[in-house]
């Protein structure tokens, strides 16, 4: 996931940049301590799906700017930072999910991030449930991150690793009604394509580090699903 800030203090930027690697170390994050080098950036193709915005003491034009930039790219989502006065109130035209103060605060940065993240999925928000003698339980899938056959029991796993095993063969995991979410890239494994960070030749990184083997049968396949995700976003 890309993730940019513009910000001219380059104490302040990199704080926010240090706070965001420090949780989430396989996002990229691109900084710009001036307005003109965003717009740069965008220009030539940049698309982030998380902005932090310095606003700065001249607000207005720059939260025009952002303002549409989010009517263009959708599913960005802007994170203001400012100083506590009248503009902010002006600034929420473009309708930032979060505003943070200048007094970098690493746990109200997570909180906006985490809040960004969640605005992100919420449209894939969506329940696997399993019904079986072991009883009802149901996982967000954007909680899955994949799952690993382990002869007829299935463990699924998340960001701090596994969250359960269950009586399911990965085949029947894969009849489930899934939408657009997994993908089998091994005989033993199926990921969860919106968790992917890089898809390489024969491996598969997610984005809390994990890697995931890919089979050389199924490769091409895995390669074009998820460029199809990607596509489809």
């Amino acid at each position: 996931m890309n993730i940019g800030i513009l910000e001219n203090d380059e104490k302040i930027a990199n704080q926010l940049k240090d706070i965001i690697n420090s949780k989430y170390p396989h996002y990229q994050v691109s900084l710009w301590n001036k307005e003109e080098d965003l717009k740069a950036a965008i220009v030539e193709g940049g698309i982030y799906k998380i902005l932090f915005v310095s606003l700065g003491k001249n607000p207005v034009e720059l939260i025009d700017y952002t303002a549409r930039l989010r009517d263009l790219q959708e599913n960005m989502k802007l994170i203001y930072l400012a100083d506590l006065e009248p503009a902010i109130y002006d600034a929420f035209r473009a309708r930032p999910i979060y505003i943070l103060s200048k007094e970098i605060d690493s746990g109200k940065v997570e909180d906006s991030l985490e809040l960004a993240l969640k605005e992100l999925n919420q449209s894939k928000e969506k329940n696997f449930t399993v019904i079986n003698k072991q009883g009802i339980f149901t996982i967000p899938y954007t909680k899955i991150y994949y799952v690993e056959s382990d002869k007829r029991k299935l463990n699924i796993y998340g960001h701090d690793g596994l969250i359960k095993t269950i009586n399911l063969k990965i085949s029947d995991f894969l009849k489930y009604e899934h939408g657009n979410f997994f993908l089998q890239c091994h005989k033993s494994y199926a990921v969860n394509l919106m968790h992917i960070s890089q898809l390489e030749k024969y491996d598969i990184i997610l984005q809390n580090g994990m890697q995931l083997p890919i089979s050389q049968s199924r490769y091409m396949d895995t390669r074009a699903g998820y460029l199809t995700y990607l596509e489809n976003e």
